[in-house]
């Protein structure tokens, strides 16, 4: 199938940046194409039903009960706990978390006093406060609005975001965090990169794909805060996915490295964009 426009910027060149196998379902190869305009990266072919893609075995989605399911479970509060922070900063009272998989941010925020709502279509969380319908929150606009991992896997970003947009208070602020192509892991591990997880990610990007995406969604983009945990995070699952000897050791040594040359390169694993209406 060949890409005919860029679904960010409407762009028609693209140079093709690496083929990838989804590694939960290995059977279909995937290519991702680098638009030439916007520096967006496009998974292709799109599965025309996404959500057999999403399953148990999904991270975000899965019970915690493997060892290697409770460091991720520990990694997630830590990074839960930083992100709560930035919450802070910006004097945010009322969030939306948008897309918030098994729930965990929408808990951990409303026991320290936010007023915090979830929207998760896929995922059945069981909590009031999570609903799948975002005609639940209609009448109904927020501080902040937060996307941790989510916008990767929509179909649409730039409607995506249009909409979200129209969700805020005036002055309000869209915390977009995303994996980073350009980051030393990404460029260590290539097509086995854990942070490409195809084909639920459908769009890949960087620094400069997000400047064009919030210029073109009318957001002012404020802020950038590195996600140091992420590198280690996607380092043990990439080489998991090498079928690696002792994949957690050597995914901790990448991860470190990646995080120690990202303080010179200004591109760690993930990045929380601040975004301002």
């Amino acid at each position: 199938m060949t890409l005919k426009k860029c679904v960010i910027c409407d762009g028609i060149n693209f140079s093709k940046k690496v083929s990838v196998r989804d590694p939960l379902k290995k059977s279909t190869k995937y290519s991702l194409m680098l638009c030439l305009s916007c520096k967006t990266v496009s998974t292709t072919p799109i599965p025309k039903d996404l959500d057999q893609y999403y399953s148990v075995n999904y991270d975000s989605y899965q019970k915690k009960t493997s060892l290697f399911s409770k460091i991720y479970s520990f990694a997630q509060n830590l990074n839960n706990y930083r992100k709560t922070k930035i919450l802070k900063q910006i004097n945010a009272k009322s969030i939306l978390d948008y897309g918030c998989g098994s729930g965990s941010f929408v808990r951990y925020t409303s026991k320290r006093g936010y007023e915090t709502n979830g929207y998760e279509p896929i995922n059945d969380t069981n909590d009031t406060n999570i609903s799948d319908s975002m005609e639940t929150f209609k009448n109904k606009n927020f501080d902040c609005i937060t996307m941790w991992h989510v916008l990767e896997h929509t179909k649409d970003p730039v409607s995506i975001l249009k909409e979200l947009k129209r969700k805020l208070q005036k002055g309000g602020s869209l915390l977009l965090a995303l994996p980073n192509y350009d980051s030393y892991d990404n460029i260590y591990y290539k097509k086995e990169w854990a942070g490409y997880d195809v084909p639920r990610h459908l769009y890949h990007f960087n620094k400069k794909s997000v400047m064009f995406l919030s210029e073109k969604t009318g957001f002012q983009l404020i802020g950038m805060k590195p996600l140091y945990l992420d590198a280690f995070y996607v380092s043990i699952l990439s080489e998991k996915k090498r079928k690696s000897f002792l994949p957690e050791i050597k995914g901790l040594w990448v991860g470190l490295v990646s995080n120690i040359l990202s303080f010179f390169s200004g591109n760690p694993s993930s990045i929380i964009y601040i975004l301002k209406k």
